[in-house]
């Protein structure tokens, strides 16, 4: 069978204008094998590629970077045997879960969508959409409020992850095994290669608008270590690469890049004494 990235997807269903009822936040995430991977904010993305593999995923008009879940594709698990969180960080797509924003128009409660079937445990505590009073209660205000901060900055990571791939340093994550990966595991990483033979000029335009791109690449690179053992980056073809970079390490080839000339200072340090004697002999010097 191959390794998919969600065994059993959740069931989601439009929450509506104005739901009734009560939601439960998740306290045990034994579940995490039907999330698979879930969206992620520029804001957090270096703290969660301490604790989570990171990725880019292709969608129909834009890229998404994405930490994955499931358990068959880490190192090690993020949850205790009892279903407790462990990291001291949870992504902003995961801690408000059964909720989850759809791409209908932002800041309106009818962007949201609820899975019906996600067991949140006994101990979740149960919080109304609104209140008595017709407001929107101060929990669920709080998730709106995130899930705003999270469309900001997916979009803000889409943009740095296509710099990536016009880079040319993104290949397919491919697993080692005798098994492919499924269809929804089609995921681009990293080439430690591609990203060691980049030139200069390739790193300077990535930086042209900012540094969300390098962060980006740096991250994933990062979090390579936290995929499962078969997991690999697809290897990188020779040929075309070899052409444009060699293998010289990057601070051989960027050392002359600039036209700037650097040296160290080796004259002597300004001398006080050396000064008082030099003054004390000047002309119509009455000490």
């Amino acid at each position: 069978m191959m390794p998919a990235l969600a065994d059993i997807p959740f069931d989601f269903r439009p929450l509506g204008d104005r739901p009734s009822g009560m939601w439960r936040r998740p306290r045990q995430f034994g579940f995490l094998n039907r999330v698979g991977a879930i969206p992620l904010a520029d804001t957090e993305l270096l703290q969660t590629s301490l604790y989570l593999p990171l990725a880019v995923r292709e969608g129909a008009d834009a890229y998404e970077v994405i930490a994955v879940l499931h358990p068959d594709f880490l190192a090690r698990s993020p949850v205790r045997p009892d279903g407790r969180w462990v990291p001291p960080y949870m992504p902003i797509a995961l801690r408000y879960l059964p909720l989850r924003r759809t791409h209908r128009v932002a800041d309106k409660v009818s962007s949201l969508e609820i899975a019906q079937d996600l067991d949140t445990g006994a101990d979740g505590i149960a919080t109304p959409f609104f209140a008595d009073d017709g407001r929107m209660h101060p929990d669920f205000a709080a998730a709106m409020s995130h899930f705003d901060r999270l469309e900001v900055g997916k979009a803000r990571l889409a943009k740095a992850a296509a710099s990536l791939v016009a880079a040319d340093i993104l290949v397919k994550l491919t697993s080692t095994s005798s098994e492919a990966l499924a269809a929804d595991a089609d995921l681009l990483v990293i080439n430690p290669q591609r990203w060691r033979q980049l030139t200069p000029p390739r790193i300077a335009a990535l930086a042209a608008d900012g540094f969300l791109a390098l962060d980006l690449a740096t991250a994933c690179c990062f979090s390579a270590r936290l995929w499962a053992s078969h997991l690999v980056p697809q290897a990188a073809d020779r040929g075309q690469h070899d052409a444009d970079a060699s293998l010289v390490p990057f601070e051989q080839r960027g050392h002359g890049a600039f036209p700037i000339e650097l040296r160290i200072d080796d004259s002597s340090l300004f001398s006080f004494d050396a000064y008082a004697s030099a003054t004390a002999e000047q002309p119509g010097d009455t000490r």
